[in-house]
């Protein structure tokens, strides 16, 4: 089967990236819908065309109706158009989009047979889209089921799986969003474990190893916030230690760079 959309997509979809349209993969074509809809949308992340992603979602959606819903490519398929509709929605900011990647997120779990090795990443999918409805709308039960979402990826994940790491980054982020609108000093102290961990278990020299320290940083950060001011040099030396990994074109680099000064003066101000 098919891996498709596995590692390319932003934090949320795992950090994560992996090659389009593996052909031959339990017989799958290179033809097949599921392919082109995964090279589309890794052409769309490369040069912003809005059509390549219109036509990744046509992909995906011949992918649906082509597969039966017993066949674990049917679940796939749901969940291509879970985080092409959110791609969609990042862009034209249409709310009817981000409902519609809900919906197919959910349908994308649930389609999923018994033992289906794809789960994870389906739930993973989904997770990420009722973010972006929280941030959104602010409701407490669109994070709270993303994080138990997530927290469901991690128990069928084992510790030495390649997308455990990415997947506790993700339950890290989610449980941060939480404690923001809804302060929870033990959410925030497990947002931390997560994130330390993620950062823990990711080689230094992997791409997404500084992605991960700015996380580990925003926890840090926000304990800072809350009056534990002992977490500030670390804090800092997260953030600095991913601009010195950051290529100088990365998107991230000048809110990182701002998150740097914030703490120097905080740190200057108040001596710590």
């Amino acid at each position: 089967m098919a891996r498709w959309f596995g590692k390319s997509g932003k934090s949320g979809d795992s950090d994560a990236s992996g090659p389009a349209g593996r052909a031959g993969a339990a017989g799958q074509a290179e033809d097949d819908p599921l392919n082109t809809a995964d090279a589309l949308r890794l052409a769309y992340g490369r040069t912003g065309d809005q059509g390549l992603l219109r036509r990744a979602v046509l992909a995906a959606e011949t992918a649906r109706g082509q597969y039966p819903a017993d066949d674990p490519h049917h679940a796939s398929a749901l969940s291509a158009l879970c985080m092409l509709y959110r791609l969609r929605w990042e862009r034209e900011r249409d709310p009817a989009l981000l409902e519609r990647s809900l919906t197919y997120g959910r349908q994308a779990v649930d389609a999923s047979p018994p033992g289906d090795p794809e789960l994870g990443r389906h739930m993973s999918s989904l997770a990420t889209s009722l973010q972006e409805a929280f941030d959104r709308g602010g409701r407490r039960q669109d994070i709270d089921e993303a994080i138990a979402l997530y927290r469901s990826c991690l128990d069928i994940l084992p510790a030495g799986h390649p997308e455990h790491a990415g997947q506790e980054s993700n339950l890290a982020n989610s449980l941060l969003r939480r404690a923001q609108k809804f302060p929870d000093a033990a959410t925030l102290d497990e947002a931390l474990t997560h994130a330390r961990a993620a950062l823990d278990d990711t080689p230094q020299k992997d791409p997404m190893y500084p992605v991960r320290a700015v996380n580990l940083g925003g926890v840090l950060l926000a304990l800072v916030q809350t009056g534990q001011l002992r977490h500030a040099a670390e804090a800092q030396r997260m953030y600095e230690e991913a601009l010195r990994r950051f290529p100088r074109s990365h998107p991230a680099r000048g809110q990182v760079q701002g998150a740097v000064e914030r703490i120097r003066y905080l740190r200057r101000t108040l001596g710590i």
